[in-house]
């Protein structure tokens, strides 16, 4: 006897046996029960997912002369004839090839003839979507009003190419991809009955790249245990039978890659490439790898992890060290490179520039990549501990190294200062660094007192703040001045601040200001809002709703608002839109509310130094070349170069 496939082999031949498609085979098994059949039906989906199986169930169903509840008893003469196909009443017809008019016309000539044995005569179309327009016309009133003895069941993968006055004359049903789980179980299943060892790995890895088709899966079974002769199904086996890249060198090209180790990765793409495999799949499976890691990061316990088997926990940490705008990025570039291969006169040149762009990737260029970058540099220098940046690609597998620790020595007794003027009051940052190390060169004693200098003081734009754990540190506090609209936000009231009650006036000349140089969209989001702070060097304005505070935000809006407050107040105020009663508004409220703050000294009169630098609170100032050569306070000085600094004695 012939072999005969697995997927003809175990085609299901009762409702209950068909695989992941519950919600069309209960309603159609009901409807077969209560002999409430209609005139047509349309079966809709996927390939490999039932539509001819179920539309032959039905025909059998509603055909059987000892039918068991719903399902076709499979044993009478009519159910063997349908299910072998030699059936005269049962047409199975394939629109690909009989498209025309004239086959249509054919087929209602051959409606009107009745039955010759069964109960009913079914037109089965496959792929109907391939009638011509003027056939699709031709079936219109046969569909619509068909005799009562003939049923139409129509089966399409392309739904939408149908005409809407086809659609409206049928029962539509639509068939979903079914899912790893059932088709892994269904595998095993049959694997069980025929006699053969499938281990659950292969069973997963046969389902996953079957991609919801039932059919495609036990083709890709029929023809591993074909090649096998025999023997136990692995992993390992699948990979090399269907040609496919092992997932332990996926991920080790992707740790490569991540890493920035350009040429390992350009290594082990060679070594892939040199097991027959094709440029464009590798980076194919690439792509499928990054999107298993973003699915690994909104949905760790996903089914199509499964085939990962034991590397799925370095799936898992390699999803969690890579950031969502970052695997934007990845995904850009790779898809990018597809697109060049297909065109490149030189394929493999390609993909290898393509892996050398991927390895030099250190986030996204979009906005939200940019402003995770800055937290994490922000991070960084308040805890004094390198942090991973939020966009740049760190493997978990990789740790970052920290900076090597400096020793530690007794701190000097600090010489006094010369007191000198200083500006008003900032609240200093302050966090502990290590007192420098006497060099052996000279003869200096570690106790001596060490010469320092005060450094001139000098506007700050940024805050910093740096330490680096140690046993036993000895402080020195490294104090910035807060720029004004950080000292306004901590409740220190500017001496520029314009007064409250100009508030009104002062926005609609600005709101003018933007109709003259005919800005609507400003206009339209400033218009229901409202000044409610405006000194220093910030203005701040309340909007009632957050879409309006997301727009005027953005750089663009910024910078026309701040020419505005310019125009219109003679001051470079930089504008920043707050929510209506959000905390931010009411504390600039509570700033526009507070007194000013003390004014310069007059002429004649001596300026008395700040809290920070009286030696009654334990500070004196420090030079800058008289603090420790540590690798995180010399990158702190270089993002904050004008800033004070000061000892606790």
């Amino acid at each position: 006897m012939a072999y005969l496939a697995l997927y003809r082999k175990w085609r299901p031949q009762t409702f209950t046996e068909v695989v992941g498609q519950k919600h069309i085979s209960v309603p159609l098994a009901r409807a077969v029960a209560e002999d409430r059949i209609a005139h047509a039906y349309l079966f809709s989906g996927p390939r490999g997912t039932g539509k001819t199986s179920m539309a032959k169930i039905l025909a059998k169903a509603v055909n059987c002369e000892h039918r068991r509840g719903a399902d076709p008893c499979n044993e009478c003469r009519t159910c063997r004839e349908i299910t072998s196909g030699a059936s005269l009443d049962v047409y199975e017809i394939d629109a690909a090839s009989n498209r025309g008019i004239e086959e249509i016309r054919a087929l209602k000539e051959s409606v009107r003839s009745l039955p010759t044995v069964c109960r009913k005569k079914v037109y089965i179309i496959d792929e109907v979507h391939m009638l011509t327009k003027e056939a699709f016309n031709a079936l219109l009133k046969t569909l619509e009003e068909p005799p009562q003895h003939v049923l139409f069941i129509l089966a399409t993968t392309e739904p939408e190419k149908i005409p809407l006055t086809i659609l409206s004359r049928c029962q539509r049903y639509e068939f979903r991809r079914i899912s790893t789980e059932d088709i892994r179980d269904h595998l095993l299943f049959i694997a069980e009955k025929s006699g053969f060892s499938l281990t659950e790995e292969v069973a997963d890895l046969i389902a996953v790249r079957a991609e919801g088709g039932l059919r495609d899966a036990l083709s890709l079974l029929d023809q591993c245990t074909g090649a096998a002769g025999g023997q136990t199904l692995t992993a390992p086996m699948v990979y090399d039978l269907l040609g496919l890249t092992g997932k332990d060198r996926i991920l080790s090209l992707a740790g490569r890659i991540l890493r920035r180790e350009s040429g390992a990765a350009l290594t082990e793409f060679s070594a892939i490439l040199s097991d027959g495999k094709e440029p464009s799949a590798v980076l194919g499976e690439l792509l499928a790898h990054f999107r298993d890691v973003m699915i690994a990061k909104v949905q760790p316990d996903a089914p199509e992890l499964s085939i990962y088997g034991d590397a799925k926990a370095q799936l898992l940490a390699e999803a969690a060290a890579l950031s969502e705008p970052f695997l934007d990025a990845l995904f850009e570039s790779l898809h990018g490179t597809l697109s060049e291969m297909k065109r490149s006169a030189s394929p493999r040149m390609s993909a290898e520039m393509g892996l050398l762009r991927l390895a030099r990737l250190r986030g996204s260029r979009t906005l939200e990549g940019l402003l995770d970058r800055i937290e994490a540099l922000e991070r960084q220098m308040q805890q004094g501990l390198p942090a991973p940046m939020a966009a740049s690609p760190v493997a978990a597998s990789v740790p970052i190294p920290a900076a090597p620790p400096v020793p530690s020595a007794p701190a000097a007794p600090p010489a006094p200062a010369p007191e000198m003027p200083k500006p008003a009051p900032a609240p200093a940052v302050s966090q502990s660094v290590k007192a420098p190390v006497p060099s052996p060169e000279t003869n200096t004693p570690p106790d001596a007192p060490q010469p320092k200098r005060a450094a001139a003081p000098r506007k700050a734009t940024r805050k910093a703040a740096v330490s680096t754990p140690a046993p036993e540190p000895v402080t020195v506090p490294i104090s910035t001045p807060t720029p004004a609209p950080q000292r306004e936000l901590a409740g220190e009231p500017s001496v520029d601040l314009i007064p409250p009650d100009t508030y009104p006036a002062l926005w609609k000349k600005i709101l003018a200001h933007f109709m003259a140089i005919h800005r609507i969209d400003i206009y339209t989001c400033f218009s229901k809002s409202a000044l409610i702070y405006a000194g220093g060097a910030r203005a701040v304005i309340s909007a009632p709703q957050p879409f309006i505070v997301q727009a005027c935000n953005t750089e663009a809006f910024q910078k026309i608002t701040a020419e505005a407050f310019r125009q219109c107040t003679g001051k470079a105020l930089i504008p920043h839109t707050v929510l209506k009663g959000s905390p931010e508004e009411a504390q600039a409220k509570a700033d526009a509310a507070a007194p000013p703050a003390p004014t310069a000294p007059q002429a004649g009169e001596t300026a008395k130094p700040t809290a920070p630098a009286s030696a009654e609170d334990g500070y004196v100032p420090v030079s800058k070349d008289a603090l420790p050569q540590d690798p995180l306070l010399a990158a702190a000085l270089k993002i904050v170069p004008d800033c004070d600094i000061y000892e606790k004695k």
